[in-house]
């Protein structure tokens, strides 16, 4: 009886143990912040599996500071008019606002990619 007991209690404090940590992990983990980039595109890179190579955007605005940013399956591309476009659409010397995040390991993430006139 008192092994059960010792049991019963020992399966409790460790279930409220991962509960808490489960809970701890989740408030630390903020969802990233959205941020602004404008500028025109230097270069742009298609997905090549081949090559190992990603689809990616270089973008310099007016003060020459050059960025690269990740575009993902979920990132939205939309032209000049507003309508939803490819990234091979998108050509060096575009002018473009990109709105993105930045993941923990420093990888700048594309949501959406909109050209301006």
């Amino acid at each position: 009886m008192k092994k059960s007991i010792f049991i019963l209690v020992s399966l409790l404090v460790f279930c409220l143990a991962a509960t808490y940590s489960v809970a701890k992990t989740q408030a630390a983990q903020k969802p990233a912040a959205h941020k602004t980039f404008v500028g025109t595109i230097e270069s742009v890179t298609l997905a090549d599996p081949a090559k190992g190579t990603k689809s990616e955007i270089v973008v310099v605005n007016e003060v020459k500071h050059k960025m690269n940013f990740l575009i993902k399956s979920t990132t939205t591309i939309y032209d000049a008019q507003g309508k939803a476009t490819t990234l091979d659409k998108c050509k060096a010397g575009d002018k473009v606002t990109v709105e993105y995040s930045t993941t923990p390991e420093g990888v700048h993430e594309a949501i959406s990619v909109k050209m301006m006139k």
